[in-house]
């Protein structure tokens, strides 16, 4: 263990510190762990803002393709769909989506068409047009198959691994907190299959073709 690397969440007011060969280790908000950050408390919105600007980031490395009028918009579709949509939706599989995360996602990746089409918000041009000219793949419903495929392979699972505990982990104890509750991984799942959607899921032909209430259920939300 690098004691300088390793860093420590936690989830109630203590004023304990935690030590390592009498060496206090670092307490912090947030962390980072293989391209994705991980929050105590509500995590998608922070991390879609992160993804986001890493797709700006993409999108800005292969400018010489977009933004070049003699590359054909079927060359700048498939660099779209194969480095700046999985970078802007890594990790995509974990996120509680709610109406204004999906809203945020379809705007930025709306402003990225437009860049490749060279149109500026003032020519008044339908969100329907430049879809049909750019004919690139929605981000959310590639969120919704992604998270779909992933939802089915937990619920498969068979050998008690922590990936199938956590999800379907109940509290046993503890009050409420006022207010809105915070939306969980699974509320999509369930809205479309019900509780028993782990068990649906077990039929993995059956469960890839629910796949469409999910992206129906995004598409018209976003």
């Amino acid at each position: 263990m690098h004691k300088g690397k390793t860093k420590y969440m936690i989830n109630f007011e203590s004023h304990e510190n935690i030590q390592i060969d009498k060496e206090k280790i670092e307490e912090v908000p947030n962390y980072k762990y293989l391209g994705q950050t991980t929050y105590l408390k509500e995590t998608t919105k922070e991390e879609v803002t992160c993804r986001i600007r890493a797709g700006w980031k993409c999108f800005g490395k292969n400018r010489d393709i977009f933004l070049d009028d003699k590359v054909p918009i079927s060359l700048k579709r498939q660099v779209y769909d194969q480095c700046v949509l999985p970078t802007m939706t890594y990790g995509c599989q974990t996120w509680s989506m709610t109406k204004a995360v999906g809203q945020k996602l379809r705007v930025a990746q709306r402003a990225m068409e437009r860049k490749v089409l060279r149109l500026k918000l003032t020519d008044k041009i339908s969100c329907e047009e430049i879809r049909n000219k750019t004919q690139v793949s929605d981000i959310a419903q590639y969120i919704a198959i992604q998270k779909w495929k992933w939802a089915g392979f937990v619920a498969r699972l068979q050998d008690n691994r922590w990936t199938l505990r956590v999800t379907e982990w109940q509290p046993r104890n503890g009050k409420r907190s006022r207010g809105r509750q915070a939306r969980l991984w699974r509320d999509d799942i369930v809205r479309t299959m019900g509780n028993t959607w782990t068990r649906e899921a077990k039929d993995k032909e059956e469960w890839r073709r629910g796949a469409e209430g999910l992206i129906l259920q995004w598409m018209d939300g976003a």
